[in-house]
C-alpha cells in the first residue's frame, strides 16, 4: 500500500467516526428534548430484566475478549464461541429495553442496543461471505460498544451502580 492509497482510506474512516459521533450526539439531544416534554415516569424496572441482563453480559465480556484476541480464528471453537457470544449479545440488547431506571423511558445508552441489533447480523453476513476483515472490525465495534455501555451503566444513579455500591 502506498502513501497515496492510505490517505483516502484513513479519511473515509475518520469521516465515518465523525458521522457516528454526530448521530450519537443528535440522539442524546433528542432524548433530552423528549424527556423535557414528557416529564417523570412511574415505570419500575422489573427484577427479571436486571437478572437476565447480568446473566448475559457477565459471560459475554470474557468470551468476547477471548474470541477477538485469540490467535486462531475460524476454527470450530471460534465458530461455536462466536455463536454463543452473538446469542448472549442479542438477548442482552433486547432485554436492555426493559431497563429504564433513570429516565423511565428509553435513554441514550439504549443506542448501544440498537447498534448491536444492527451490527451483529452484518458481522455474521460478512463472515459467511468471506469478508473477514469487515467481520473482525464490526465484531470489535460491537465488543467495544459492550464495554462502553458497561462503563455508562456504572454511572451514579444507574441500577448497576446501586447494586454494586448501595
Amino acid at each position: 500500500m502506498t502513501a497515496l492509497t492510505a490517505k483516502p482510506a484513513r479519511t473515509a474512516s475518520l469521516r465515518r467516526i465523525a458521522v457516528t459521533a454526530l448521530i450519537v450526539l443528535a440522539m442524546i439531544a433528542l432524548a433530552l428534548l423528549v424527556r423535557s416534554f414528557t416529564g417523570a415516569s412511574d415505570y419500575r424496572t422489573p427484577a427479571w430484566a436486571i437478572q437476565i441482563h447480568l446473566a448475559t453480559v457477565i459471560p459475554a465480556l470474557p468470551l468476547g475478549a477471548w474470541l477477538l484476541w485469540r490467535p486462531v480464528k475460524g476454527d470450530a471453537a471460534h465458530r461455536i464461541g462466536g455463536r454463543v457470544w452473538a446469542l448472549l449479545m442479542i438477548v442482552t440488547a433486547i432485554d436492555s429495553f426493559w431497563i429504564r431506571t433513570i429516565t423511565g423511558g428509553i435513554g441514550p445508552i439504549h443506542l448501544f442496543s440498537v447498534l448491536t441489533l444492527v451490527q451483529l447480523p452484518r458481522a455474521i453476513w460478512f463472515a459467511r461471505n468471506g469478508q473477514i476483515d469487515r467481520h473482525l472490525k464490526t465484531m470489535r465495534g460491537v465488543y467495544f460498544g459492550l464495554l462502553a455501555a458497561g462503563f455508562f451503566a456504572m454511572a451514579p444513579g444507574r441500577t448497576l451502580w446501586a447494586l454494586l455500591f448501595g
